[in-house]
């Protein structure tokens, strides 16, 4: 009988039972062939109650709100806690509680978006908890598809085989009714009837497709809602706001075939990851794959796998299709989650996420991998994307369940490459800031240092940003995804851009704020609080060149916004006039040529000479989103335009002896009006204010 997972008994295995019991080898081995035929067929007749589940499956369980443990899972996390913690009676509550803390949620999340590879058990988990949630009792469950086929085939057939026997039996399509309540009506050829489940204990589970319009759906709420595959972010929305009443859960499953669509950037867009997967398949070193280390195999198992498949045999190969991780593992390490124990010496490979914190905390993300199913037959699945001719980008979506671009991505050569941590950025730099302004919506600001040794450029802070501005506590995303013209869009402008009403003054008072000006510093050890700004005639009076702890060199301004009167504050005086009065350094953005700042930016994120820090959770958003379809209305663009005119700077040319460190040396340009365009000739002469 051949398992993916449960293998015949090995050699040393038989020996060290026959010698436990005090028995023959011969009849330990029936005895061991007896116990794993009664394990494997007891998984096949009841999966609702004996089906295999993956350590990852707990782990998903764990971040969700009322997670529906069944006994059976109760039973596997107190047997684990007395084997690898040494405690008794441990309460999946309090394995869920640590593996929370371990992965840095603060408490259970209420939406989850599970990725992963194909046949990497996305669908199974998802179908076995609506039943469990069904089981519960007075609970509504909902689940989408793209269509009523791909549900009949997929869900419908999913949920059917994790339903427990009992209600199986019931099947009023082959018996007649015996509940008024009570509505179980499956068949293969039509899956349930009317699209709809409804269990004696009230419990019911709607089907429903995403060719029904949100308005259609309206008015009902969900314990737990789950859209399998490419649904909108209109039904995104809708079904997020329908669990609240209830307290349930969002569950979406996702493998990202079409790329970085408008839901899985609601989850993904300032999320953090806090545990990592080496991407065995995805060598940086120019080395082979290894595709025994994905599904945690040794080499020669995977060999006799191979060759076993290849050859059609029948039977057991003594080979598991795959060994899931212990994900139980994790509460025992320390560390910022990458896994990299098993890397062999000189070797360096792709990380990818396993665990993202998305949405502050209120949202999760999983990535479910091919060795987390053995019975999905991943090795099969990997040489079958290993031998395609685009394997690269196969790879990407299909076994690690990435999405790459948005439809149309303007920068493609912006990537996870390019994003770094803030411990990364170089100790001395030059600065220098940008500045993008509108009347109608909020500022664009962008600080930036220049690395002369490497000549890298890094992007380190935005405003608005993930972080507490004055009077408006931690403002919403920049931007945000839409499904219009069919997601081909830069997305719509979220509530960061909703203008604060902040005046002049008050911008100098986060600028100073966050580059720390002595003005400021001053200000702030007289018992002031940084959240409650001075009366404006103080403001008035602070200086950057009496110093700061982050000296700029120069400061940008978009070239269009810059000889605009209609902005500033006096009539037929421009803003950049307006601007000098605040603080000195001003420079005109060379914002005209657009093609070949577009092109500058291209060239400078392939070769990572430009590199945002990750806590920019703003501009790389924009990043994901920017397509250009929407011009210069774009949601996306301003915080690129932002990164544009920094490229096309002259910071290029500044060398190590201008570089400084945080809270070296003070401010010395001159208060002067600024005509010229940076990074082209005929510029101011004093030092560049980075």
């Amino acid at each position: 009988m051949r398992d993916a997972m449960v293998q015949p008994a090995t050699a040393a295995q038989v020996a060290a039972f026959a010698a436990k019991k005090g028995i023959a080898s011969e009849k330990a081995a029936e005895l061991l062939g007896e116990m794993r035929s009664r394990q494997i067929a007891r998984r096949r007749e009841d999966p609702y109650r004996f089906g295999y589940e993956p350590p990852i499956w707990y782990v998903a369980k764990a971040l969700m709100r009322n997670p529906a443990w069944s006994e059976y899972e109760r039973a596997t996390i107190a047997k684990i806690g007395r084997a690898k913690f040494g405690i008794q009676d441990w309460k999946a509550e309090e394995f869920a509680e640590k593996m929370r803390r371990r992965l840095g949620f603060a408490h259970p999340v209420t939406k989850m978006l599970i990725m992963g590879s194909n046949r990497s058990g996305k669908t199974d988990f998802a179908s076995k908890l609506t039943v469990q949630t069904m089981m519960l009792g007075d609970k509504k469950c909902c689940s989408g598809a793209q269509t009523h086929l791909t549900q009949k085939e997929n869900q419908m057939a999913r949920v059917w085989y994790y339903m427990p026997k009992e209600l199986q039996e019931r099947n009023i399509a082959t018996r007649k009714a015996k509940d008024a309540v009570e509505n179980i009506s499956y068949t293969d050829k039509n899956g349930f009837a009317g699209s709809r489940v409804t269990l004696a204990n009230k419990s019911q589970l709607n089907f429903i497709t995403y060719e029904m319009t949100t308005n259609s759906l309206e008015g009902v709420e969900y314990d737990l809602a789950w859209p399998d595959e490419e649904y909108g972010i209109g039904h995104y929305n809708l079904l997020t706001t329908r669990i609240t009443s209830r307290s349930g859960v969002f569950l979406g499953t996702f493998t990202p075939l079409n790329g970085y669509t408008a839901p899985i950037a609601a989850f993904l867009n300032g999320a953090v990851t806090t545990r990592w997967h080496v991407a065995w398949l995805r060598p940086k070193d120019g080395g082979p794959k290894l595709p025994w280390e994905e599904l945690n195999l040794k080499e020669n198992e995977y060999a006799k796998l191979v060759k076993w498949r290849k050859e059609g045999q029948i039977g057991d190969c003594g080979v598991p299709e795959s060994r899931p991780e212990d994900c139980f593992e994790w509460l025992l390490e320390e560390g910022d989650g990458r896994n990299t124990a098993r890397l062999p010496e000189s070797r360096a490979f792709d990380a990818v996420p396993r665990v993202c914190v998305c949405q502050g905390g209120e949202a999760a993300a999983i990535w479910f991998y091919g060795s987390d199913n053995p019975y999905g037959l991943p090795a099969e699945l990997i040489q079958a994307k290993m031998a395609d001719e685009n394997a690269e980008e196969k790879i990407f979506a299909s076994v690690y369940g990435m999405a790459r671009d948005m439809k149309g991505r303007l920068i493609k050569t912006f990537t996870d490459a390019n994003i770094v941590d803030p411990s990364e950025l170089p100790a001395r730099g030059v600065r220098f800031m940008v500045v993008d302004p509108a009347p109608e919506r909020n500022w664009c600001m962008g600080w930036y240092i220049y690395d002369p040794l490497t000549e890298t450029l890094y992007k380190y802070r935005e405003w608005p940003g993930n972080y507490e501005v004055p009077g408006q506590g931690v403002p919403g995303p920049w931007v945000e995804p839409s499904d219009r013209n069919r997601g081909e869009n830069d997305g719509r402008r979220g509530d960061g851009q909703t203008s604060f009403g902040f005046g002049y003054n008050q911008i100098k008072f986060e600028i100073a704020r966050l580059e720390r000006w002595t003005d400021y510093e001053r200000w702030l050890a007289d018992g002031n609080h940084a959240m409650r700004p001075p009366e404006d005639d103080e403001i008035e009076d602070w200086d950057d060149c009496d110093g700061a702890a982050e000296r700029m060199e120069f400061r940008l301004l978009d070239s269009r916004a810059a000889s605009q009167s209609k902005i500033s504050s006096r009539q037929n005086q421009s803003l950049i006039e307006d601007l000098e009065g605040l603080m000195g350094g001003w420079q005109v953005a060379d914002g005209q040529r657009l093609a070949v700042g577009y092109s500058r930016l291209q060239d400078k994120c392939k070769a990572r000479k430009y590199l945002v820090t990750s806590d920019c959770v703003n501009t790389i958003a924009c990043y994901k989103l920017l397509t250009g379809k929407d011009g210069q209305k774009g949601a996306a663009k301003d915080m690129i335009d932002n990164d544009r005119y920094a490229v096309m700077s002259d910071i290029w040319n500044c060398g190590a002896e201008m570089a400084t460190a945080v809270g070296e040396a003070a401010n010395t340009h001159a208060k002067q009006p600024s005509n010229s365009v940076a990074g082209l000739s005929g510029g101011r002469g004093n030092r560049f204010n980075w």
